[in-house]
């Protein structure tokens, strides 16, 4: 990029990436009065943005892409996000020479484990950072490292499409005398399955009845007490989970309910409410089972 932003390219060339390989192709094509190949015809002024989000603190984004300039020739070229934000969303723009788009290829560069994922959408814009000046968007979907995706090819996809990712999450353990208290990530949505959480008492007499409680970061949409009121010096584990019904303490545990499924997105907060809890009272970090997809952090419906 030159002083005052103009662009530093060749005209009739691809754009400053990383790797541009440039073979003459044994085919020639015909530039006049030739209806594009495809619909995605860029101008001069026309970029690449892919707009990412990810739940991997340390992961990085490698495309290459192949286009047809008006001359006929093919170029290919690479760009790399090598850090992308956890919980946030990271924005790439390349710059692109006029002609057609022919494919996008997009990987991860790191192997996450059970639970992690990258969403990218792919994007045509007309400025070379992010302003969401965005005249189309032509593919998005989930982004793995052991298989390629992009476009043309696999169908695009809304980043809370699909089955979602199974995580077990081990939370904060409140300090003595509080309530446990969840909050649902930026960038996440959630399906609660399951939570489990053991709550001791201290020897003060008094009886403790622990309720879960949904809400949506300010107001309770959901209460479930227990049945049963946990005494002084007792250890019980309340275990949590999608359409069980309450019931009595069977070896220490005590079943509660929730009504299934449970949708919860960022800023919506998982926790207990106890009457008669104490201050030397404890409860352990909840262990919870959910179903989490991605979600953009800009204003919509998710």
């Amino acid at each position: 990029m030159l002083p005052g932003g103009q662009q530093n390219r060749p005209s009739d060339g691809p754009p400053p990436s990383q790797n541009i390989q440039t073979l003459k192709p044994a085919v020639s094509f015909l530039t006049n009065n030739v209806p594009p190949s495809q619909y995605l015809y860029l101008q001069e002024n026309d970029y690449l943005q892919i707009v990412i989000i990810t739940n991997v603190g340390a992961q990085g984004l490698i495309g290459r892409y192949r286009f047809l300039t008006p001359q006929g020739e093919i170029k290919e070229g690479t760009f790399n996000q090598p850090t992308l934000t956890a919980g946030g969303f990271t924005v790439l723009v390349v710059p692109l020479s006029e002609g057609w788009l022919l494919s996008v290829n997009l990987n991860t560069t790191n192997i996450v484990a059970a639970g992690q994922w990258t969403f990218a959408q792919m994007q045509i814009t007309r400025s070379p950072t992010f302003t969401g000046n965005v005249f189309g968007t032509f593919w998005s979907g989930y982004v793995y490292f052991s298989a390629s995706t992009g476009w043309p090819g696999i169908p695009s996809k809304e980043v809370y499409d699909g089955t979602g990712v199974l995580r077990s999450v081990t939370g904060t353990t409140p300090g003595v005398g509080a309530e446990i208290s969840e909050t649902v990530p930026n960038g996440r949505r959630w399906n609660l399955i399951s939570l489990s959480a053991s709550l001791t008492t201290s020897a003060v007499v008094a009886n403790r009845t622990p309720m879960l409680i949904l809400d949506d970061g300010a107001n309770t949409f959901f209460e479930c007490p227990s049945f049963n009121n946990q005494a002084a010096s007792l250890s019980l584990r309340y275990s949590i989970s999608q359409n069980q019904p309450t019931a009595a303490p069977v070896t220490g545990v005590v079943m509660l309910g929730l009504p299934g499924p449970v949708s919860l997105k960022s800023g919506f907060r998982i926790r207990t409410s106890t009457p008669g809890l104490q201050a030397g009272d404890q409860w352990t970090a909840p262990q919870y089972l959910v179903q989490e997809w991605g979600a953009w952090l800009f204003p919509s419906g998710e």
